[in-house]
């Protein structure tokens, strides 16, 4: 058909995967039981376990969700350690994959105390002051 413009093929936009769900763990040692059943259950889950150390503690929360933007502090921190003994910040995850971790937590007798999501608040935040506020909340509630 000489002289008729061809339609061009429809494009989809393809939305950018995010970043993968993954957890940030304080205070579970790999190697205790605890620590080693929480893992696994996410594991089980498709959630990457990420381990907070005490010198990444000042790096915003979102970078330990590897959100874009967010970087990790650019000195070890060297702040005080929460008083919390163990914590689990959930980001990336469905309301359903945050109950159904709940639930199997519970099941398999490996229930963290202090636990929080990542949100839009709290996502800027160094991971010591969530930590810190999320252990306060909790000890007030229990």
């Amino acid at each position: 058909m000489a002289g008729k413009p061809q339609k061009k093929a429809a494009r989809k936009k393809v939305k950018p995967s995010g970043p993968v769900p993954c957890a940030v763990l304080w205070g579970l040692d790999p190697s205790s039981e605890k620590g080693e059943a929480v893992r696994s259950l996410l594991r089980d889950m498709g959630v990457v376990a990420r381990t907070a150390l005490p010198e990444r503690l000042g790096d915003p929360a979102g970078a330990f969700a590897r959100l874009p933007g967010f970087r990790p502090a650019p000195m070890p921190y060297e702040g005080p350690v929460p008083p919390c003994d163990e914590f689990i910040l959930l980001c990336g995850l469905a309301d359903a994959q945050v109950n159904v971790f709940l639930a199997r937590s519970r099941e398999m007798g490996c229930v963290v105390g202090p636990k929080a999501l990542l949100n839009k608040v709290n996502r800027s935040w160094p991971l010591a002051r969530l930590i810190s506020a999320v252990a306060e909340e909790h000890a007030a509630n229990s």
